[in-house]
């Protein structure tokens, strides 16, 4: 095997230029000590407000922004209690801001009080009213925490309540939003509820979040319940967020939408490593359930990725080889093939949802990052007719034949529904007319954002499809199954690790004899395997030489919600991360059954590879012996480039940046069928995503690596 190092005499233009931005915000996102953050999203720019300093007597309110959840600066103090109040000196505390009317309103906590000043810039000058806007309460002593939700109709609500007596008092705002309606006050405490009240709206549910337990240790958390009314009854939930082996007392918290998608950020504070005394922010992704409940959040120290709103929406948890019902907006009207018609060319269009296999789409992620819907029980897939990119053309069923015809992006927009676009165009599945009648046809037609063209996705099935290539993902992180360093060394144990794409995360499952699942790592015949069959809760998972045993044999039970357990033959022990953290790196043992989301994959069927050139429905462990892969990625150091080529002679590595300069060159002389490696100096680079491009005998693989400092 050859080493080689990639050097070019563009080292001097890479050490000139500007760096890239980081790809992902790590946690804690601010600097310094700060807690209660609320984050919104003002003018193409995210802001967070915390309390700051406190530990001073918390008198001044900073402001922090960001373009892109991931580079934050300080804003500087945006309103100071002592010299911009009149009526209060100190205990500033958790601050909420809403633009409405042209303006922007602080609404803050002072000296267990709530006040409002006005701005008209997200970062002030804001200028107090000149009173208390709350100041006494027929529920609570505990007048703080204020947050204000603006409900669909216009009408304003503010909500507030601490600890001492644990009350949630609700009253309206009128629409000038510095004065309260003649509505007396109104006592909507839910269940376990502390302090720190924060309401989301989505697809017509009032999710009520709130801090329970002290904030001063680990007790604190995040609950949830819902209403069908911003003012309650509630229906009680459960935990949002809740203290783990690393970081404790995450609470009083904040959630943000991205205009326009289904996607939602949690920022929130948290003390880490057991250390009470100082509590930091923090971001994470939260999402909803298939059924509108929120699912728990990890708590990660990588944060979230860089998001600049606009583009398209991502499609969250989407199961790639999952059979899903396709449901028109607002109506009981599923996609269907008009007479569960296996020929080619059979029409598609709405009809009431009757549980026929008619109307049932496997859903699979496709290698060109599009999706493919095929009809269940046939290899026909949804097609615009001719690959046509004209309104009103005909959508129908036509022969799988890998045809940009046949593949869709897949965005999950407003209310967790689903907009489908044809490939390379701007036409999307649509309801003519926007009819809630059966029968009435599907076609496309321009994005013009109707609920014509909104789609609720239901998983109905989660075939496992034997000899299947799969990812293996974590609960509510981007952690997939990897074997470290993608070794083929028989008891390697087995980790988490942050998805990129490398074979080291990918695994095919097969259904064996006896009715039970052996999973074994690609390119290798080592299995997952807990080592020496152990029956013992923490036992090592590793992966070991095929050999027929109990010890690699799991049961795969669907959960319901996307997610399976996977189950040790004979045991109730279930394949498990150490004490469910999200770390990159964490180690995978079994442990006893408890029903934790430690113990909650997320199967994905992988696509088959660009240059494979076959199409088919299920990738099946079809990888080129000889594909380009990058180990450890992302890095901070050295990046292993390795490839086996299939034939002889000159060949090209070429390394290029996001924005498509060439950065990096090696020229190599190939020889068949023996493996190369080369590794990439990632120190030398700035932070950042990189295409690595190989040319050998005329033909072009090409890897993605992230870069980190």
């Amino acid at each position: 095997m050859r080493h080689q190092y990639l050097f070019l005499p563009l080292i001097l233009l890479l050490l000139l230029g500007r760096s890239a931005a980081a790809q992902t915000s790590g946690n804690p996102i601010l600097s310094g000590y700060h807690a209660d953050p609320e984050m919104n999203y003002f003018n193409g720019r995210y802001y967070i407000y915390p309390t700051s300093n406190e530990g001073t007597g918390g008198q001044d309110f900073h402001a922090f922004s960001s373009a892109d959840l991931t580079n934050w600066r300080d804003d500087g103090v945006v309103f100071d209690v002592g010299p911009q109040c009149t009526w209060a000196d100190f205990n500033g505390w958790a601050p909420s801001v809403v633009a409405r009317n042209g303006k922007y309103y602080f609404y803050y906590t002072a000296e267990v009080k709530i006040g409002v000043a006005v701005g008209n810039s997200p970062t002030g000058p804001f200028t107090d009213i000149g009173r208390p806007l709350i100041g006494s309460d027929p529920y609570t002593v505990d007048i703080i925490d204020p947050h204000v939700f603006v409900d669909d109709n216009g009408q304003a609500y503010i909500y507030y309540g601490g600890s001492n007596g644990s009350k949630l008092v609700a009253r309206k705002l009128n629409a000038d939003m510095v004065s309260l309606t003649a509505d007396a006050p109104v006592n909507i405490t839910p269940q376990n509820y502390t302090e720190g009240p924060y309401m989301v709206k989505r697809n017509g549910t009032y999710y009520m979040t709130y801090s329970n337990g002290s904030w001063t240790n680990a007790s604190y958390n995040v609950q949830y319940a819902t209403s069908t009314s911003p003012l309650g009854p509630w229906t009680y939930r459960g935990s949002l967020l809740s203290s783990d082996a690393q970081n404790q007392g995450p609470g009083h918290h904040s959630i943000t939408k991205i205009p326009g998608c289904d996607e939602y950020y949690i920022t929130y504070h948290r003390y880490q490593n057991n250390n009470f005394s100082t509590r930091y922010v923090a971001i994470d992704r939260m999402y909803f359930a298939a059924d509108g409940s929120m699912q728990k959040v990890n708590m990660t120290n990588y944060g979230v990725a860089p998001r600049v709103p606009g583009g398209a929406c991502p499609a969250n948890i989407l199961v790639s080889g999952g059979t899903y019902k396709l449901t028109h907006k607002g109506t009981n009207q599923c996609l269907e093939v008009a007479g569960n018609s296996p020929t080619a060319g059979a029409n598609v269009q709405q009809w009431t949802d009757n549980g026929n296999d008619a109307q049932r789409w496997i859903v699979t992620l496709e290698a060109d990052g599009h999706y493919k819907l095929t009809h269940r029980g046939t290899t026909q897939c949804l097609e615009v007719a001719g690959n046509s990119t004209a309104p009103n053309a005909n959508v129908q069923q036509y022969t799988d034949n890998g045809s940009d015809a046949q593949r869709w992006r897949m965005e999950a927009v407003d209310g967790g529904f689903y907009k489908l676009t044809h490939k390379n165009t701007t036409q999307c599945l649509d309801v003519a007319g926007n009819s809630a009648t059966a029968g009435t046809n599907v076609a496309q037609y321009t994005d013009n954002g109707n609920d014509a063209q909104r789609w609720q996705l239901t998983l109905t099935n989660l075939d496992i499809v034997s000899g299947g290539t799969y990812r293996l993902t974590h609960k509510g992180t981007n952690q997939c199954l990897e074997v470290p360093g993608n070794s083929a060394t028989a008891g390697t144990a087995v980790q988490q690790y942050t998805d990129n794409g490398n074979d080291a995360q990918r695994w095919v499952i097969t259904r064996e004899a006896d009715g039970f699942y052996k999973i074994r790592h690609r390119n290798t015949n080592l299995c997952l395997e807990v080592a020496g069959n152990s029956a013992t809760a923490g036992a090592v998972v590793q992966q070991w030489t095929d050999n027929g045993n109990d010890a690699q044999r799991w049961q795969i039970v669907n959960m319901g919600d996307g997610y399976v357990k996977l189950v040790h033959k004979g045991t109730n022990q279930c394949l498990d991360v150490d004490n469910n953290l999200s770390n990159p790196g964490t180690g995978i043992h079994q442990y006893t059954d408890n029903g934790n989301d430690a113990q909650r994959w997320k199967l994905d069927l992988m696509p088959v590879p660009l240059n494979s050139g076959r199409p088919v429905l299920a990738a099946r462990d079809e990888a080129p012996a000889g594909a380009l892969t990058a180990y450890p990625n992302p890095a901070s150091s050295g990046i292993m480039l390795s490839f086996v080529p299939r034939e002889s002679g000159a060949a090209r590595l070429e390394v290029y940046s996001s924005t498509g300069q060439l950065v990096r060159h090696l020229a190599l002389q190939a020889v068949a069928g023996v493996a190369s490696t080369n590794v990439l100096p990632a120190a030398t680079l700035p932070a950042g995503l990189y295409t690595v491009r190989l040319t050998c005998g005329g033909s072009t693989q090409r890897c993605s690596v992230v870069v980190t400092h």
